[in-house]
């Protein structure tokens, strides 16, 4: 059996918890999220305010998807 051959897409693993279905899913979009925050908080870039305000929302959603992992996982 190949790696191909076991994995399977979460949104439609229904013998899965929904709550495990959306955890995943929170957890691609805090990577995403630290991806994004990497990217504009590189020291050898200016920081106009176009990359300011970005990485104000993008922390603000890495906060609340966080958040939102504690709680479903508790």
């Amino acid at each position: 059996m190949t790696d191909k051959e076991i994995e399977y897409d979460v949104m439609t693993a229904v013998h899965l918890p929904v709550s495990e279905r959306v955890l995943d899913k929170l957890a691609d979009i805090l990577f995403a999220t630290d991806e994004i925050l990497d990217m504009v908080r590189v020291p050898e870039t200016h920081m106009d305010p176009q990359k300011l305000a970005i990485e104000s929302l993008a922390q603000s959603v890495y906060d609340r998807v966080n958040d939102m992992m504690k709680t479903l996982s508790d």
